[in-house]
């Protein structure tokens, strides 16, 4: 999907309206805190004043307390009405039609929703809508055993080989998508394996921190000494330990170049009073065609305004090069992204932005390309 699909959670929604809106996993229990050791409320008196009520969490081999039971009673009565009232945020987020997805368990002796879930909340209005789900399967002994049937495996004979592919479709593309590119903005992970995919999220996050922090923080001690940290996050990105070894290497090498690199330190920088309106991932949203009204939501690597007076749009790219032609392979990349900072250059143009330049940074190459942006 396009820019105009957007997943957000109930409470990030407040506020806002949209044509459609889809709420999924209605029938699903939603999570509930876990027991505090101390639960307290305070209450009004009739003269003004409030009192306190208490109650400690017991222990295993003690009875409840009373006043404890009675206070998560009324926790859980709050937690009841605020479901409720996420419930009428999400269904009147939409100003043409609403989808509300829930399930129950069929093969329940009653069946029905969850006790807690959102979906027991509007069970009296569409349990019709629920009526013969659970209406058993017709025997069907031939079915089964249909079913059940193992797959065979037809092998190929060796000389086999695939016929010819078709004849390419040719694909004309409008205009603006050739001008603004895709719409995703996924092209620099469409050819990388998964490993390099979350090398370069875990860069980017750290080259952040680099530019958040200021330059005078890091150093090639705090880099190198920072490895089990580069280590749990590609670990939670789901890097495999079999190439766990050479992804913290290559976040290592990233971080260390980039502060080696006078380059890097250029774009890095904010402290030097040359920078100035210095963001680090910032996050855009605007419409940049008229003519077809896509909203497009970009996330810029760096930006800031140089001592002229021009805005910098610099995107970092974790790409690695083994062949010989370093200057053809970076003159690729940038034909590559030019459309992706092109859409950036023009975002940036609605908040009256006069001189822009874009650049690509590659830290693992100490590679650097840069034009101004002709929009």
């Amino acid at each position: 999907a396009d820019a105009r699909l957007q997943l957000m959670t109930i409470h990030k929604a407040k506020g806002l309206e949209f044509d459609v809106v889809i709420v999924p996993g209605l029938g699903y229990t939603p999570r509930r805190n876990q027991a505090q050791l101390l639960a307290w409320q305070e209450r009004p008196r009739a003269h003004g004043d409030a009192e306190l009520l208490l109650g400690t969490l017991r222990e295993a081999s003690e009875d409840s307390d009373p006043i404890y039971t009675y206070l998560d009673a009324l926790e859980k009565r709050k937690a009841a009405h605020e479901d409720a009232r996420l419930l009428y945020v999400a269904a009147t987020r939409a100003k043409s039609r609403l989808h509300l997805v829930g399930q129950i368990d069929a093969a329940a002796e009653k069946p029905g929703p969850r006790a807690g879930s959102l979906l027991s909340r509007l069970w009296p209005a569409v349990a019709g809508d629920f009526q013969g789900v659970s209406a058993p399967v017709a025997d069907d002994s031939a079915s089964e055993a249909a079913v059940a049937a193992p797959h065979l495996i037809h092998r190929l004979p060796l000389e086999w080989t695939p016929p010819p592919p078709p004849v390419s479709v040719a694909l004309a593309l409008p205009a603006a998508d050739i001008a603004h590119g895709s719409a995703h903005d996924q092209v620099e992970f469409s050819w990388a394996s998964e490993t390099a995919k979350h090398i370069g999220t875990v860069v980017h996050r750290l080259l952040q921190r680099v530019a958040e922090d200021g330059l005078e923080r890091w150093d090639e001690a705090r880099v190198r000494g920072l490895s089990a940290v580069y280590q749990r996050d590609l670990k939670r990105l789901g890097v495999p330990d079999s190439e766990m070894r050479h992804a913290v290497e290559r976040v290592t090498t990233a971080l260390s170049a980039s502060l080696n690199d006078p380059r890097g330190r250029w774009v890095l920088g904010a402290n030097d009073g040359k920078h100035q309106q210095a963001r680090a991932e910032m996050r855009l949203t605007g419409v940049i065609d008229e003519a077809t009204v896509e909203v497009v939501d970009v996330v810029i690597d760096r930006t800031f305004v140089d001592e002229h007076g021009a805005r910098w749009i610099v995107d970092f790219k974790t790409s690695v090069h083994e062949g010989a032609d370093r200057d053809a392979f970076l003159d690729n990349e940038r034909v590559r992204y030019a459309a992706q900072l092109q859409r950036y250059g023009a975002l940036m143009r609605l908040s009256g932005e006069q001189e822009i330049r874009l650049g690509l940074y590659f830290p693992l190459l100490g590679g650097w390309r840069e034009w101004r942006y002709d929009g």
